[in-house]
């Protein structure tokens, strides 16, 4: 069944935002806070400058290939208001530094980030507070530590990773969860399964969402293809956009798959993978997508569909993680893995060119909500909070 959630083309483009996670306010005092003056009543206070903050990151989800955890740990990282900047840590080089020039790196070489986090990261300690974007620690760390909650697809779809990511995964979540000062989730839906699978307290857990820059937004023609964003694995649901593709009558529009191989595909004539590529290019490919379809078996969050629908281009995506949290009301949300749905939004999508209008503006509007600056005070005052506690 195809949730279409554009009931009434009529109506201004509207959304409620994500459940939302600490208050912030600015006290105008001009004053620089630092951890030890910090007042706490029910939230902390943002005071509009940087809080004197020693941070480490945890900087393995940097390292090529860059996923949607990476995206959030570099658009976070590079915007954390903190003195000094914060020092992002990894067991080999991050070769794509843009937006955190003004950072601190730090590379200890090791043969294994898993290795590398647990006993090399811990030796890091002229620091105030660590922050572990990858959902795991290193238990052996002295360091308060806040860690990120993204998304639990080894426990969900183990199938759809490498062994070694699962035996990893599943070693040090507990006693990550348990250590943590303090939890982020980037969607209700995951705080909610943290809840489920390990029975953390909900109220412990912060909402923290991913968001998308500014830099993404409306502009160009439309084109004649339809546009997938993502990691290249089976989690993603690629088979079935491909095989809803190859039925689609001719002359049908082209299919652009963007985003790195995390497992082999295989790609039928006509479509086009691109690998990686820069922004620019990225944005441009959003704008002018005829559909920007999304077919996910399972997400956290998902964070090129809102990229697409900042860009103006109309959507198609599964009713699954944080999706409906944001996307409800601004796109064409169907259950994940059913076929004759994608098919029958995808037919309905590139024949109805009013929808399409409709949901360039509606998805356009409601990604204004979710920015990444929201996002980095959150985290701010979060890591300043647990070196506090």
């Amino acid at each position: 069944m195809i949730h279409a959630s554009s009931n009434s083309r009529s109506s201004a483009c509207s959304a409620s935002p994500i459940c939302g996670g600490i208050s912030s306010r600015e006290d105008g005092s001009g004053q620089r806070c630092s951890v030890g003056t910090l007042q706490r009543s029910a939230r902390w206070r943002y005071c509009g400058v940087p809080y004197e903050l020693r941070v480490l990151i945890d900087g393995r989800p940097l390292v090529p290939p860059r996923s949607g955890i990476g995206v959030h740990t570099a658009e976070i990282a590079r915007r954390l208001d903190v003195s000094p900047p914060p020092l992002i840590a990894s067991h080999t080089e991050i070769v794509n530094r843009e937006g955190l020039e003004h950072c601190r790196f730090r590379v200890d070489r090791a043969p294994n980030g898993i290795l590398w986090q647990q006993f090399v990261l811990p030796r890091i300690t002229d620091a105030d507070v660590l922050w572990g974007p990858h959902g795991t620690m290193p238990v052996a760390s002295g360091l308060p530590c806040v860690v990120t909650l993204h998304d639990f697809s080894s426990i969900t779809m183990p199938g759809a990773h490498l062994f070694r990511t699962i035996v990893s995964f599943d070693l040090f979540i507990t006693r990550s969860l348990d250590r943590a000062r303090r939890i982020a989730a980037v969607s209700r839906a995951i705080a909610e399964e943290a809840v489920r699978w390990f029975g953390v307290r909900r109220s412990a857990i912060e909402i923290v969402p991913n968001g998308v820059d500014e830099f993404f937004a409306p502009g160009g023609s439309e084109g004649d293809y339809i546009l997938f964003v993502g990691t290249l694995e089976p989690r993603k649901g690629i088979d079935d956009l491909l095989a809803v593709w190859g039925s689609l009558p001719e002359p049908r529009p082209r299919l652009i798959l963007c985003g790195d191989a995390g497992w082999r595909v295989r790609v039928p004539r006509g479509v086009e993978v691109t690998g990686w590529v820069d922004r620019q290019r990225l944005r441009s490919l959003y704008q002018s997508a005829r559909a920007f379809v999304y077919p996910s078996r399972y997400e956290g969050f998902g964070i090129p569909p809102l990229e697409a629908m900042a860009c103006g281009a109309p959507v198609i995506a599964t009713r699954t993680g944080a999706i409906p949290e944001y996307a409800e009301g601004a796109a064409l949300l169907i259950e994940p893995g059913d076929r004759n749905a994608l098919r029958d939004a995808l037919v309905r999508l590139l024949r109805d060119e009013p929808l399409r209008r409709d949901l360039r503006c509606r998805g356009a509007e409601r990604a204004k909500q979710f920015r990444w600056d929201r996002s980095a005070r959150l985290m701010t005052e979060l890591l300043a909070e647990a070196a506090r506690k």
